[in-house]
């Protein structure tokens, strides 16, 4: 570089150094131009490098509702195929790296399985029906196609205000029957409140301390000028 810089100072004169301002010039707006296109093509080197997924992969990727399919994986950008929607994006790889992609697709276990949580929140029932609530759950599971037959959860986990709060964890070991067997556990759960005799679940009251004091001074008055 130095050998360039003066061998054109001798064949340029003082030409040379706004030359070489223009070439410097240039290169700043040539990186600045690239910048987003050689950072995408770093990121797609770190999705295969990691192994974060792959075409024909079910994810859960931030900003998308619901599950997406990988569809491939190009030098700039992932297309997605939107199964909400029938619709397909495509999303910088830059984007996929910077969010929080779960992948479904892998495997964490000896066989694949698919998590499905569910909470329900009961006012003012007994210990004794809730006690029946999760031992019928615990019998229901094991009869929904699609379901893993031993590994559930199913936990009176805390008192929430008046709320009785059942925590149930499932896993799905059939992505085909997804879901099926989500469809097919909350009908269960609300076969299993029918019998209960449960028609309503928690229901959150909220107190507004200033609005209260302002209808009990309304009523006050009201009461003050009729007398």
């Amino acid at each position: 570089m130095i050998a360039a810089i003066k061998a054109s100072e001798i064949l340029l004169g003082a030409s040379a150094g706004a030359l070489i301002g223009l070439l410097g010039g240039a290169g700043v707006a040539l990186g600045l131009l690239f910048k987003d296109i050689i950072y995408d093509w770093c990121c797609t080197v770190i999705i295969y490098a990691d192994g974060l997924y792959k075409p024909g992969d079910w994810v859960v990727v931030d900003g998308v509702n619901g599950f997406v399919q990988i569809v491939s994986i190009g030098l700039r950008s992932t297309t997605l195929c939107i199964i909400e929607w029938g619709s397909v994006k495509k999303v910088p790889n830059s984007k996929m790296i910077a969010g929080v992609v779960e992948n479904w697709s892998q495997k964490t276990a000896k066989t694949f399985q698919w998590g499905i949580n569910l909470t329900l929140k009961i006012d003012g029932t007994s210990a004794d029906k809730t006690s029946r609530i999760c031992q019928a759950i615990k019998e229901t599971i094991p009869t929904i196609d699609g379901l893993h037959k031993q590994k559930m959860k199913v936990l009176f986990s805390h008192i929430e205000e008046n709320a009785r709060v059942i925590q149930i964890i499932v896993y799905v070991i059939d992505i085909n029957l997804y879901t099926a067997a989500q469809q097919s556990l909350n009908i269960a759960l609300l076969e299993i409140l029918e019998k209960e005799e449960i028609n309503h679940l928690h229901i959150e009251l909220e107190k507004q301390l200033e609005d209260y004091k302002q209808m009990k001074g309304n009523l006050v008055n009201e009461v003050i000028s009729k007398s």
